[in-house]
């Protein structure tokens, strides 16, 4: 029996919410390492994280005032959970066409994706 199949996720997540530094900071290592295991061994530990918000925690300690907590939370979100580069921001960009200005952002779908081969809305400016 692991330590994941008897709760230790779920009670790690639930510290993140400590104003203590080195608690958070023991306490993401130890989040950090069992993913470590978990890529290493195939096991998909990520969604227990993310199934007792630890993810959502790991992202509100981005803006901790400890820089080594900051680094560690991004560390685990860049690491295990990644970043969504499928979505271009040249979109954002503005197009200069002569006097006036559009921005094109990409329609959002029901089910909170986005539909990036659709034709982007047009704001003119």
């Amino acid at each position: 029996m692991s330590v994941v199949e008897v709760g230790a996720i779920d009670a790690l997540c639930s510290v993140l919410n400590v104003n203590d530094t080195k608690i958070l900071i023991v306490a993401l290592d130890a989040i950090e390492s069992i993913l470590k295991v978990g890529d290493a061994q195939n096991k998909d530990y990520t969604s227990f994280v993310d199934e007792c918000d630890g993810l959502l925690a790991i992202e509100e300690l981005q803006e901790h005032e400890s820089e080594e907590v900051y680094e560690k939370t991004v560390n685990i979100i860049e690491s295990y959970f990644g970043v969504d580069n499928d979505f271009e921001e040249e979109n954002l960009a503005p197009e200069n066409d002569g006097n006036m200005f559009a921005f094109g952002v990409p329609q959002k779908n029901l089910d909170a994706s986005f539909d990036t081969t659709a034709a982007p809305m047009q704001f003119n400016f």
